[in-house]
């Protein structure tokens, strides 16, 4: 016979409660109030003679006591929470099974993010109209304090839990596709742009104007004109900048082979401004001043910005 303390009767107690676990829990309590004192009393008073006996029979003496109808049979078989246990009896049936169990168990935080955002993918490919990104916190928020038995306790939301995880691995399959469509999508997009054709210089309907003459109310030509844009950037060269050079868009180039380039076109007057601390063999030329596709007097200064290329920016003329 088992030896009786009061670590085994409060086992016992909470065997009792679990076959009424069918039963609301205020039915429960009231079924139950004074479980472990009535047990303990009769410890005292039959001593070693005293007899728990079966969980199962007493908690049907106290259903059969408070009028109560037994415990349904075909809810055991059917029901989610005998999905539960009998999807985690599966699992646990062999030593690796318990293993990969425990193992898995051990990644619940990672887990409760991850269905998170499935919810959010999914939801939102679903619906017409796009979801507000803040809705993902949210759902992170709800998934972990579910997850840590926080907030939804109640008997429904623990009893389709398991199923939902279940559903949520499924549809890991389409999130991933669908990440995948939008990382290659935002790739696209990005070649597609940096291939487009440079728009630098002055244009008229996207033809690169090369001259521009004026004349006056005579139809008679002005010259020695010059045009600059509101920054005092030359636009075109006239008769008043002999020899000057078209800048070129140099954005991307390692700073070593900048000053040859622009020696080689004449433009010798360059100072370069660093947009952070970056090794010469690290940083490439983000923009100059005035921009490519600006005309410039040789004897002028050309600024020219580098930095490493995440930082490149693109010049607007």
């Amino acid at each position: 016979m088992e030896t009786l303390n009061d670590s085994t009767i409060a086992n016992f107690a909470a065997a009792v409660r679990a076959e009424l676990a069918d039963l609301p829990k205020r039915e429960i309590q009231e079924l139950t109030d004074g479980l472990e004192a009535d047990l303990h009393d009769r410890l005292m008073e039959e001593g070693e003679a005293f007899d728990l006996g079966s969980a199962a029979a007493y908690a049907t003496e106290l259903r059969e006591a408070a009028g109560v109808s037994p415990r349904s049979q075909t809810r055991k078989y059917f029901s989610v929470a005998a999905f539960n246990e009998g999807f985690i009896e599966w699992a646990t049936r062999t030593a690796f099974g318990r293993a990969i169990y425990d193992f898995t168990v051990s990644l619940r935080p990672v887990w409760w993010v991850t269905r998170a955002v499935v919810a959010y993918i999914i939801a939102e490919t679903l619906s017409r109209s796009h979801f507000s990104l803040w809705a993902l916190p949210v759902l992170i928020l709800i998934s972990v304090q579910w997850g840590r038995k926080q907030w939804l306790t109640q008997k429904f939301f623990t009893a389709i839990l398991l199923p939902l995880n279940l559903l949520a691995m499924v549809l890991m399959v389409p999130t991933y596709a669908i990440i995948s469509d939008k990382v290659g999508a935002y790739y696209s997009m990005e070649n597609t742009l940096v291939n487009l054709p440079s728009f630098d210089g002055l244009r008229l309907n996207g033809v690169a104007i090369t001259e521009i003459k004026a004349f006056d109310n005579h139809d008679t030509e002005v010259t020695g004109l010059t045009f600059q844009d509101a920054t005092g950037n030359l636009i075109l060269p006239s008769e008043a900048t002999p020899g000057a050079i078209k800048v070129p868009d140099l954005r991307g180039m390692p700073i070593s082979e900048v000053a040859l380039a622009l020696t080689n076109m004449g433009i010798n007057n360059v100072e370069f401004n660093r947009v952070d601390n970056g090794l010469d063999s690290e940083v490439v030329v983000q923009q100059t001043t005035p921009g490519a596709g600006f005309w410039i007097n040789p004897n002028n200064t050309l600024l020219v910005t580098v930095g490493k290329p995440t930082t490149i920016v693109h010049q607007v003329q």
